[in-house]
């Protein structure tokens, strides 16, 4: 672990008195595959640092693809792990989730395999947008990030928008290129909250992008990539560290795709490295998380921390959204509904050491606890393990706590429900011990021996630690693939009867179709079945003065993604 966090970097830059964002402006990288206009639109808007208030904040400023798009700096990542915000002295509660990959993700949260299943899909660490085009409204509401005011709902979980970041886009050096996406007269005749959400839907465009998604890795250029190339040879290392990934360090049981059919069509098999799933593998709270010192709501009322220290991240447990089948993962609140506490989202593996430099340290876990993947690794070995003054080493459950005279490697899980392995069981225990008793706990995660006590050497960590390495984008050209639920927008107003959008995805697969005049009420128009790699949607039903907005959902149990022309 690093040193004590005994000194922050400092919160503002100071310019005649005046208190200015703590990060500059983030400069647009160069393309890294050709970009639709769709595309190219929604890398404009997310490099754009006048759309926060005050202004200074653009998505990269937290994502920034020199580090996997997640947190830009080396010194915030080791004191804190989450980003401050663009007011000075404000900062969310977790860490940048990394953004490429995402937009393969099932819609969702959905439970996968019944009852005593899996809850698969949606967007940010607590699954509370459906899809990237959803998640990518909220940041710019939000008072610890982007801090823009929102109409709508608030705090804006499920839904809201900012008339002012409306508003501002019709005066920005892409409101040409906007205009030739959605319409010439796109702004004369949208209100606030659809120009809002026509820009977020090229976020989410951008996101589903070559760019985000190269599936280009030195594992991909590897026998092991799909389909199988010859232009990298793993090493040793390498090559044990994939062995283990797949096998007896269990990583594959939440970061691989090769389960999910949805995502494996989408993907044309190649791997994600995550099952988009959630799960409490028991993260220790981060001492250096700034959103416990967060506790000003007078100055911060819809953004502080009125718990302090005492604060807990109840993750899913905490998504105050529906699932797209009307679950509810909360009530009241945070954490009222035990079996969801502590369950947070798997992140995509792809670029997990991806950083600008050598020496550049980035933060892991929600949180930004674990500092190196080396320290990842190692909890994942050795979480329930404690040694005492002879160096002996003793595995424990956490309910429970070590023997007298040992002393556990690492901090307490913060939320101790429904923890991945909370046993200590090693693997194969897990595979030759009889089921629990009654009492015990459920067997399914308490015993299963997947996180905890994996009894892996310390070269057998490294090894892991090499393979993770080898799955940095960028050792050849982009290999991407189409996103099969993406829409992509003419360069022309749409009319009645006219072309409206072209729909994309392998055929066979099956789309149901919506439309809506309001982003609220959604009728169902059809189900499309592809018998080609496209098929036209065209506008029969609206007249000419009605502006329309169409969605697709693939079936079943797969990404949705909003289009609206």
């Amino acid at each position: 672990m690093p040193g004590a966090l005994t000194q922050a970097p400092p919160d503002t830059n100071c310019a005649e008195g005046v208190l200015k964002p703590l990060f500059p402006p983030p400069v647009q990288t160069p393309d890294v595959t050709p970009l639709s206009i769709g595309e190219q639109l929604g890398k404009d808007i997310f490099f754009d640092h006048t759309l926060s208030n005050p202004e200074g904040y653009a998505c990269a400023t937290c994502h920034i693809p020199q580090a996997g798009f997640t947190g830009p700096s080396s010194a915030v990542n080791i004191l804190f792990g989450p980003v401050p915000g663009v007011v000075p002295g404000r900062a969310g509660r977790r860490r940048p989730q990394s953004i490429p990959y995402a937009t393969f993700s099932p819609a969702g949260p959905y439970l996968s395999g019944g009852e005593g299943g899996t809850y698969v899909g949606g967007d940010f660490w607590d699954g509370r947008a459906p899809g990237t085009a959803e998640q990518a409204r909220l940041p710019f509401l939000d008072q610890n990030e982007m801090a823009n005011t929102p109409v709508g709902p608030f705090p804006p979980h499920a839904g809201g928008y900012s008339p002012l970041v409306a508003q501002k886009l019709t005066n920005r050096p892409y409101t040409a290129l906007f205009e030739t996406v959605f319409g010439s007269n796109v702004f004369a005749t949208s209100t606030d909250q659809e120009v809002y959400v026509l820009m977020t839907s090229a976020l989410a465009m951008y996101e589903a992008s070559a760019e985000l998604n190269q599936f280009s890795s030195k594992y991909d250029a590897s026998t092991n990539g799909t389909p199988p190339m010859s232009r990298y040879s793993l090493t040793a290392s390498e090559e044990n560290g994939r062995e283990l990934f797949f096998g007896a360090a269990q990583c594959f049981q939440c970061h691989s795709s090769a389960t999910l059919r949805s995502v494996s069509q989408a993907t044309q098999g190649k791997q994600t490295f995550t099952m988009y799933c959630y799960a409490n593998i028991g993260v220790p709270k981060n001492p250096g998380n700034p959103y416990y010192s967060q506790t000003n709501c007078d100055s911060n009322p819809e953004g502080c921390n009125s718990l302090g220290t005492n604060f807990i991240d109840y993750g899913l447990g905490a998504n105050p959204n529906a699932a797209p089948d009307g679950t509810l993962f909360m009530t009241n609140a945070p954490g009222d509904i035990p079996k969801f506490r502590g369950l947070f989202k798997a992140p995509s593996l792809r670029n997990v050491d991806r950083r600008p430099e050598a020496g550049f340290v980035k933060s892991y876990m929600h949180n930004g606890v674990f500092k190196s993947l080396q320290e990842v690794v190692h909890f994942y070995n050795k979480r329930n393990i404690a040694t005492n003054s002879a160096g002996c080493e003793v595995s424990f459950n956490l309910m429970v706590g070590p023997p007298t005279g040992f002393t556990p490697l690492f901090p307490p899980p913060e939320v101790m429900e429904n923890v991945q392995n909370i046993s200590g069981y090693s693997p194969s225990q897990a595979a030759q011990s009889p089921p629990p008793g009654p009492g015990d706990g459920d067997s399914s995660i308490s015993f299963n021996g997947q996180v905890g006590n994996l009894q892996l050497t310390a070269n057998e960590e490294a090894d892991l630690v090499h393979f993770l390495e080898a799955l940095t984008d960028g050792y050849t050209h982009p290999h991407a693939v189409r996103v099969p639920s993406s829409l992509t927008a003419l360069a022309v107003q749409p009319v009645a009867g006219s072309f409206v959008a072209q729909l994309a995805g392998p055929a066979g697969q099956s789309y149901v179709l919506q439309t809506s005049t309001n982003l609220t009420a959604w009728s169902r128009v059809s189900t499309v079945v592809l018998t080609s790699p496209s098929v036209n949607i065209t506008n029969k039903l609206m007249p000419d003065a009605v502006r329309q907005f169409w969605r697709a959902f693939p079936a079943p149990n797969a990404r949705r993604q909003a289009f609206e022309p």
